[in-house]
C-alpha cells in the first residue's frame, strides 16, 4: 500500500461517531489498516456504544501517530490508550461548558401547554372586538358588518384626527376570528398586536381628548347636591430598551375618588358602578358647574393627588422585589456557571449588576402623573 495515498485518504474522513452503530466500508484499505482502525474507533473512542462529539478534536491531535499505528501495529495499544484519556479529557470540558441556559430553556411539558392554553385563550378573546368597536366610535370611523365574523372599516365623514394609524384611505375588511382569515386572504385579521390596534391604543394614551368629563350620579352613598372627582394617575419611570422598567413595573392605575369634605369614596363607589349610573349633563350646565366651583375642584384634586401618593409606594415596593428577584436570580445563575465554565465572561455578570442598579434608580425616580379625571354631581 502506498503511505502517501494512505495518508490522503485518512484526511478525508469525516466526523465520526455520530450514531451508536457505525459500519466502515472503506474497500481500499488492507486488512491489517482496517483491523487497526476498528481497534481505535472501538478502545480509543467509544465510539460503537456511546456518542462521540469530540471525535474529530481527537483525530485531528492524533492523526499522524494514527497514520505511523497503521504501518507499525505494534504502536496502536499506546496509541488507543493516549486517544481514550483525550477523549476523556475533551467530553469532560464539554460536559462543564455545556450551555446551561439552553438546558433551562428546553422543552419542559407542563410549562409549554400553560403557555399553549393561555395563547388558545387569548386567541378566543372577545373583548378585543368590542375595544375597537369603542375606539371607532370615539374618533369617527365607520365600521359596518360584511359577513358573519368580519366587517367594514372606513374613515369616516366626521373623523376627529386627520389619519387613523393603520387604517387604509380605502378603508379595509377584517376580522378577529383567525379561521376567518386563514379561509379569505382578503380580509385582513386583527388581534392585539396589529398595527391598527397597538396605534389606536397609543392614540388613546397620548392623546387628551376624553380626558375630562363630567355627569350627574345617583346613589346612597353620596347625598345629593354633593360634588365627587374621580381621578385616574398612573406612575412614570424613565424607561429604555435595555432597562426595561416595564417589565417590573407595568402601566397600571391608581383610582381615587374624593368629595368635598376630602373622603375617600374609591371602594364604595367603583368604576363599573359609576358608569351604570351615570347620566349626561347638558353642556351649558357643566360649564356653569365648573366655574362656580373651581376653587373647590383644585382643592379636591390636591386631595386626590395626596391620596394617590399614599398608594404609590405599595407597588414601588412590588416592582424593586420583582426586580431584584429576576436579576437577582439571573446574576446568581451566571455566578454558579462561571465557577464550572471558563467561558463565561465577569463582564456578562457586571453587565446585569449595572443594569440592576440602573433600574432600582429608574424605580426610584418614578412619578405620579394624572391621566385622567371626572366630575361627579350627585342628584
Amino acid at each position: 500500500m502506498n503511505p502517501d495515498l494512505l495518508e490522503q485518504r485518512i484526511g478525508r474522513l469525516d466526523r465520526i461517531g455520530q450514531t451508536q452503530t457505525i459500519q466502515i466500508h472503506v474497500p481500499w484499505l488492507e486488512h491489517t489498516a482496517q483491523a487497526v482502525m476498528q481497534q481505535w474507533y472501538h478502545e480509543g473512542l467509544g465510539a460503537f456504544e456511546h456518542i462521540c462529539p469530540a471525535g474529530q478534536t481527537v483525530f485531528t491531535a492524533i492523526a499522524d501517530a494514527l497514520l505511523e499505528a497503521i504501518r507499525h501495529p505494534e504502536n496502536l495499544t499506546a496509541l488507543v490508550e493516549q486517544s481514550r484519556e483525550l477523549n476523556q479529557s475533551l467530553n469532560a470540558a464539554l460536559h462543564r461548558g455545556r450551555d446551561r441556559l439552553l438546558e433551562y430553556s428546553s422543552c419542559r411539558p407542563a410549562v409549554a401547554n400553560a403557555l399553549k392554553t393561555r395563547a388558545e385563550a387569548l386567541d378566543s378573546d372577545t373583548h378585543l372586538f368590542g375595544y375597537l368597536e369603542q375606539v371607532c366610535d370615539c374618533y369617527g370611523i365607520d365600521m359596518e358588518p360584511h359577513s358573519t365574523g368580519s366587517h367594514i372599516l372606513q374613515p369616516g365623514e366626521h373623523m376627529h384626527t386627520s389619519s387613523f394609524p393603520g387604517l387604509r384611505d380605502e378603508g379595509m375588511t377584517f376580522t378577529c376570528d383567525r379561521t376567518i382569515a386563514l379561509a379569505n386572504e382578503d380580509r385582513e385579521f386583527i388581534s392585539w398586536e396589529h398595527p391598527l390596534i397597538s396605534g389606536a391604543t397609543d392614540m388613546v394614551l397620548s392623546n387628551e381628548t376624553g380626558n375630562c368629563a363630567m355627569s350627574t350620579i345617583k346613589h346612597m352613598a353620596a347625598s345629593p347636591g354633593t360634588l365627587l372627582l374621580e381621578c385616574l394617575y398612573s406612575l412614570d419611570t424613565m424607561s429604555s430598551d435595555v432597562l426595561q422598567t416595564r417589565r417590573y413595573l407595568p402601566p397600571g392605575m391608581i383610582r381615587i375618588v374624593t368629595d368635598q369634605q376630602a373622603n375617600d369614596h374609591s371602594e364604595s363607589l367603583t368604576h363599573t358602578l359609576i358608569n351604570s349610573l351615570r347620566e349626561p349633563i347638558k353642556t351649558d350646565t357643566a360649564i356653569r358647574i365648573i366655574r362656580g366651583y373651581t376653587g373647590l375642584l383644585r382643592d379636591m384634586l390636591d386631595t386626590s393627588e395626596t391620596l394617590a401618593n399614599k398608594q404609590a409606594p405599595a407597588l414601588l415596593a412590588a416592582a424593586h422585589s420583582l426586580s431584584q428577584q429576576l436579576l437577582g436570580k439571573e446574576i446568581q445563575r451566571l455566578n454558579v456557571l462561571a465557577r464550572l465554565n471558563p467561558n463565561v465572561r465577569k463582564e456578562e455578570t457586571e453587565f446585569l449588576e449595572l443594569q440592576q442598579e440602573a433600574v432600582t434608580a429608574a424605580l426610584n425616580s418614578a412619578t405620579l402623573r394624572l391621566d385622567a379625571m371626572r366630575v361627579l354631581v350627585a342628584t
